[in-house]
């Protein structure tokens, strides 16, 4: 009798299910869900904006695609090959880089490893996260566009039915290559330092990507002569549409689906599935076999260098002429952004994205000598005023918002040191500012250069632009310390939540208004060589009203959002 009692307490404990393991995921979205339901619901709205507009876009080239007799259908079909191509490199690269944190250098991997629970259960509930957190961007891309190839060919639900299961093996295929290389890449390198060179790789390739698209010049499409010949090329892209790839199954099965071509689109579709299961497996038992050594592996950390790095030699120099503790903040933080790969990599991009402004302006037809040249060529430059803020903007959103909950643990280090608030303030205000400051200062001294823009209005927008900057630059540190989230490593996740979009849109709003302040005075000065007159009295005060009222509202709105910034930083706790 007392051995039958004491029989279940000596047994050991029945491992956690798969669900028990995903419920902290699944708890922590739910908890942000209702603590926030406007930013929820202002997320909502803003994907649902871009799934119509997606979906329009689509609609309309399909449909025209369809007027081509001859080539219509072979483009849809080699469009669609294409757009698989296209995720299926996007899934790749985002899943080695997400299973590389998930399985390996998350903060709670330890946890489970000490846990009574095989590596094979962590293996699920680690890959399931990881395909959730790689294919989320993709479905967002292209669910309109497969809604709009069913709204075209007036496909029925079955062809619905067959997308989804046909989306599922294909996202499973990707993720289960990814975890593959990514315990292959920690067991020959360390975790950290192979995270920092998929990063570097993945920006890089973007960046290449983004330059290689725009200098070929799409623009030239809209000519029926280009658009001939490119439609020859799509018919005739055979080299993705192999019987061997995953994506060319894929593309089957929904082509036979919407009737496009006869085909066997379960004998294509079982070819996926049976691949996804075999590649499912492969992966369980890798990981089940190397999660212990693997992990361990990923706990190596760099080695220390023989002398000081060649960033601690400068960056002190740079700032010697700063007050003391200014000059270590500044260190401090220029320190700690060329060590992350992941911010300083992101230059790479922004070094694509300025070649292109400069670019775009550099081929416009403005150079014929005719009078509408020549107003084109004056709109434009006004445009390049909102433009060059835009992208200030669009770059302070991923480093300045972010700057505040990059400090993390460190925080309190900050905190509890003898510095004051207004200090820390200025720090992350200066080592945003500048180098803004003379982004957007390039942009418009280059662009307005290429357009012949006359010197004193390049000085007005620069003045104008500086202006803008500092507000901007307030309104991001404001914002970052009014949403923080310290417990946060990724400034592209905390650029990307609901502090992030009111920002943006706070900027954008900012922006306009500035353009609307000067749109007038602006045009005066523009056209006043073609005038038979020159300004008159009356019209020379309203246009040093107009400057002077858009110095006095960008200065507002750095001000108060200093004040905004400096209460938030003082009730931020560690």
């Amino acid at each position: 009798m007392s051995a039958a009692t004491t029989a279940p307490s000596d047994a050991a404990p029945r491992p956690a299910a798969l669900r028990i393991l995903l419920a902290p995921r699944l708890y922590a979205a739910r908890n942000a869900l209702r603590r926030g339901r406007a930013k929820a619901a202002l997320l909502t709205a803003i994907a649902g904006a871009f799934w119509i507009g997606s979906f329009v876009f689509f609609d309309r080239t399909l449909a025209y695609f369809q007027t081509i007799t001859a080539l219509g259908p072979v483009l849809m079909q080699r469009l669609l090959i294409m757009l698989f191509v296209s995720f299926f490199a996007v899934l790749l690269i985002s899943n080695v880089v997400t299973a590389l944190t998930t399985f390996y250098l998350a903060a709670d991997v330890r946890v489970l490893l000490a846990a009574p629970i095989p590596p094979r259960r962590v293996h699920d509930a680690r890959f399931i996260e990881t395909l959730v957190a790689s294919s989320w961007m993709v479905l967002l891309f292209g669910l309109p566009v497969f809604v709009a190839y069913g709204v075209v060919y007036r496909a029925g639900v079955l062809f619905y039915l067959g997308t989804i299961a046909t989306l599922v093996p294909f996202l499973v295929i990707p993720a289960a290559i990814g975890v593959l290389i990514t315990t292959a890449l920690v067991l020959v390198f360390p975790a950290r330092r192979a995270r920092d060179v998929l990063v570097v790789a993945t920006v890089a390739l973007a960046a290449v990507g983004y330059l290689a698209l725009r200098l070929i010049r799409p623009e030239r499409l809209a000519t029926p002569s280009e658009f001939a010949g490119f439609a020859a090329f799509l018919a005739a892209f055979e080299v993705p549409a192999s019987p061997y790839l995953p994506t060319t199954w894929a593309a089957d099965v929904l082509i036979a689906l919407l009737g496009a071509h006869a085909g066997e689109p379960l004998f294509d579709w079982l070819l996926l599935t049976t691949t996804a299961a075999v590649l499912y497996l492969a992966s369980a038992a890798v990981v089940e076999r190397l999660l212990l050594s693997a992990c361990s592996r990923a706990q190596e950390g760099r080695t220390r260098a023989r002398r000081a790095p060649l960033l601690g030699r400068v960056l002190p120099r740079l700032a010697a002429p700063l007050p003391r503790i200014p000059r270590l903040l500044l260190v401090k933080d220029a320190t700690v952004f060329f060590r992350d790969a992941s911010q300083w990599s992101q230059l790479l991009l922004l070094g694509a994205l300025v070649v292109v402004y400069v670019y775009n302006f550099s081929v416009l037809p403005i150079d014929d000598g005719t009078p509408l040249a020549a107003t084109i060529r004056d709109v434009v430059a006004f445009c390049n005023l909102g433009l060059a803020a835009f992208v200030t903007a669009s770059v302070a959103v991923r480093f300045v918002y972010p700057s505040i909950s990059l400090e993390g643990r460190a925080w309190w280090v900050l905190r509890s040191a003898p510095v004051p608030i207004a200090t820390l303030w200025w720090s992350k205000f200066v080592v945003a500012f500048v180098p803004l400051t003379l982004l957007g200062e390039a942009l418009i001294v280059v662009t307005n250069r290429a357009l012949g823009v006359e010197p004193e209005l390049t000085a007005v927008f620069g003045a104008t632009l500086v202006c803008v900057i500092a507000a901007i630059v307030s309104l991001g540190l404001a914002f970052g310390a009014a949403y923080p989230r310290l417990d946060s490593t990724n400034a592209a996740q905390i650029a990307t939540g609901f502090g992030g979009v009111v920002y943006m849109v706070s900027c954008l709003a900012l922006i306009a208004c500035v353009v609307a302040l000067e749109i007038w005075p602006v045009a005066r000065l523009f056209w006043r060589r073609l005038a038979t007159e020159p300004l008159g009295e009356v019209e020379t005060i309203l246009v040093v009203l107009a400057f002077t009222a858009t110095i006095v509202l960008t200065a507002a709105v750095a001000a108060v959002a200093r004040r905004a910034a400096l209460r938030s930083l003082a009730a931020l706790q560690p």
